[in-house]
């Protein structure tokens, strides 16, 4: 009967040395799988970091090309000034004017305007094309017989486009559709 007694304590034992076991063996499993998910964990804040560093060096990529831009729109529309004036002298030639200066300004002239192309600055057409408010900008308007669309008849300063994109809007005069007379209206005046 001792030996009896001795039994449940020799399974308890057995027991507990079988779950310490247990733990023995799969101890390491634990702590590699711990070390494999620190690991992955700083994989994927490294990847972020990586990313993070790439979209910030394409945004400042960008905003210093844009920043070029801006810096040269402001120096063309300066430029430009300057090329109306050209555009100002030709027109006020005269029969009197010395030809070897005309000619110096039309030179200077074609220039310039070789020079806007080469910097993809280009002259927006407009006399005679339908005004486009996103182009043009119109300073004044007359209304005209026989046209169903509002045109451009006059510029009074050529505008521009950099890039594809409006630098300076053409100043112009339109020509607008007269209106026609409504006959409700006739109708209804004594």
């Amino acid at each position: 009967k001792a030996r009896d007694k001795n039994y449940p304590d020799e399974t308890s034992h057995k027991k507990k040395a079988a779950k310490r076991a247990h733990h023995k063996i799969h101890e390491p499993e634990n702590a590699l799988l711990k070390i494999q998910t620190e690991r992955d964990e700083f994989k994927d804040k490294y990847l972020r970091g990586l990313a993070e560093m790439d979209n910030f060096r394409k945004r400042m990529k960008k905003e210093k090309e844009e920043y070029q831009r801006y810096v040269m729109n402001e120096f063309l529309l300066d430029l430009l000034q300057i090329y109306d004036n050209l555009e100002r002298a030709l027109k006020a030639k005269g029969h009197d004017a010395d030809k070897g200066i005309i000619s110096g300004v039309e030179m200077i002239r074609r220039q310039f305007i070789d020079l806007l192309k080469k910097n993809q600055v280009v002259e927006i057409d407009a006399l005679g094309k339908h005004f486009d408010p996103v182009f043009h900008e119109a300073l004044s308007k007359e209304e005209r017989d026989g046209i169903t669309q509002t045109i451009v008849v006059e510029i009074f300063q050529k505008g521009f486009t950099y890039n594809d994109k409006l630098l300076r809007p053409v100043l112009t005069k339109v020509a607008i559709p007269m209106e026609k007379d409504n006959p409700q209206e006739d109708k209804a005046k004594p």
